[in-house]
């Protein structure tokens, strides 16, 4: 998490990804995801896309059974910001983990997962996006 030196909540997201890699037992998968999503901050639709690509991405690769659940917030975001091809759901992902000058800086380790193991979740991102999808347009 070596390039999250701000702001303050990407600090503290890192510290504690920091102390669940030494001590994994240490917290409760409730606790872990609750620490993740209290790190999001308001912001457009698509600098949201990458905000929580980058700060999920760690989480995923941590605790891969979470992932389902932590994925809902940039594919929520996407078909906010007016996606509408969930065959481009990966590719967002991965345009995160490649893009010059990101509006969030993915960490190595982040980066490794959104390029390795997000586009293996093809299937499941296109579940996710189709049911989200169903529930934003039935409100």
């Amino acid at each position: 998490m070596e390039n999250w030196s701000s702001p303050k909540c990407l600090v503290k997201l890192a510290d504690f990804y920091a102390d669940v890699q030494g001590t994994p037992e240490s917290v409760s998968d409730a606790d872990f995801m609750k620490r993740i999503t209290e790190t999001f901050w308001p912001t457009s639709c698509w600098c949201f896309v990458e905000e929580a690509f980058a700060i999920i991405a760690p989480g995923c690769a941590m605790r891969p059974h979470l992932t389902r659940a932590l994925i809902v917030h940039p594919i929520e975001a996407m078909i906010a910001g007016g996606l509408e091809d969930e065959n481009e759901v990966i590719g967002q992902g991965m345009a995160c983990a490649t893009k010059t000058n990101p509006y969030v800086e993915p960490t190595a380790e982040g980066k490794r997962w959104l390029c390795e193991q997000w586009p293996l979740l093809e299937l499941l991102a296109i579940e996710v996006f189709r049911t989200k999808l169903g529930e934003l347009t039935s409100r």
